[in-house]
C-alpha cells in the first residue's frame, strides 16, 4: 500500500512556525516500480479532530514545497494536517498520519513583553555572564503555556530550575540590525500553581563578542545585552 509522510517547510515538527503560508511537502513510499503521483488531497482539522478545510482532489504531480492551500494562518493558531495521493496506477493511498502545526507570533503587535537588560556592565571588556530572574504566581488550572523568547546576545532560560529546550547558542547568529530570531517552547509541564520562577543567563555571542582577526573587535552589533521573553499561560 502506498504511504506518505508530510513535512511543513521541510520540518517534521512545525511548532512556532513563523509564516502564515507554510509550504507543504510529502514523501511517498510506493510498493510498485514506476509509480508516479497524479493527484493529491490535503485536509486541515482542529486540534480536537474536527474537520475544517479540504482542498478536494487536486490534479498535480507536485509534492515538494506545495503552496499553502487554505486561508492565511493567524498567530498562535493550531492546525492538524493530513494528506493522501493518487498514483498513475489509478489507486489512492491511505491518509497520512496527522501532523500538528502551531503558528508563532507573526506580527510586532503580538508582543507585549519588553526587552530587559542587566545594569552596571563595562561594555569595553568581557563581563561575567549576567543572570536575570523573575518570580511570579499562577492561579487556577494551567491548561497550556507557551514561551516566546529571544535575546540580543545568547541566552539559556530556566523555569523552576529546569532548562527550557535543548538548544545551545540560542537564538543563533543573525543580522541583528535587520532581524532577530526567536524561539517558541511548550512549557506547560514546567509550570505549577502557586509560586514560579523564570530566569535566563545571557552571553555576548556574535552580538557584542570579540569577532575577527588580530584581537578582533567588540560590540559589532550593539553594546548592551538584552532578553525578550513572553510567557503566555
Amino acid at each position: 500500500m502506498t504511504k506518505l509522510k508530510i513535512r511543513i517547510e521541510h520540518l517534521r515538527e512545525a511548532f512556532g512556525i513563523g509564516t502564515a503560508h507554510p509550504r507543504l511537502s510529502w514523501i511517498v513510499e510506493a510498493e510498485s516500480q514506476g509509480w508516479g503521483q497524479t493527484a493529491y488531497e490535503i485536509e486541515a482539522h482542529d486540534v480536537d479532530g474536527k474537520p475544517r478545510r479540504t482542498t478536494g482532489r487536486v490534479e498535480s504531480d507536485q509534492s515538494v514545497l506545495v503552496d499553502w492551500p487554505f486561508a492565511p494562518l493567524q498567530s498562535r493558531e493550531r492546525v492538524s494536517l493530513r494528506a493522501r495521493v493518487w498514483g498513475n496506477d489509478g489507486k489512492e493511498s491511505a491518509w497520512s498520519e496527522p501532523v500538528m502545526l502551531e503558528v508563532g507570533l507573526l506580527h510586532p503587535k503580538d508582543w507585549s513583553a519588553n526587552f530587559v537588560s542587566p545594569s552596571g556592565e563595562e561594555v569595553t571588556k568581557s563581563n561575567p555572564s549576567p543572570y536575570l530572574r523573575r518570580e511570579f504566581e499562577l492561579r487556577g488550572g494551567i491548561q497550556s503555556a507557551r514561551l516566546y523568547i529571544t535575546s540580543l546576545g545568547l541566552y539559556e532560560a530556566e523555569i523552576n530550575g529546569q532548562i527550557v529546550g535543548d538548544q545551545v547558542f540560542s537564538p543563533g547568529w543573525t543580522v541583528y540590525d535587520q532581524h532577530l530570531r526567536y524561539q517558541t517552547f511548550d512549557v506547560t509541564g514546567m509550570l505549577q500553581e502557586g509560586q514560579n520562577a523564570m530566569g535566563a543567563i545571557l552571553g555576548d555571542g556574535w552580538f557584542r563578542g570579540r569577532i575577527g582577526f588580530g584581537g578582533g573587535q567588540r560590540n559589532t552589533y550593539g553594546q548592551h545585552l538584552a532578553l525578550l521573553a513572553q510567557l503566555e499561560v
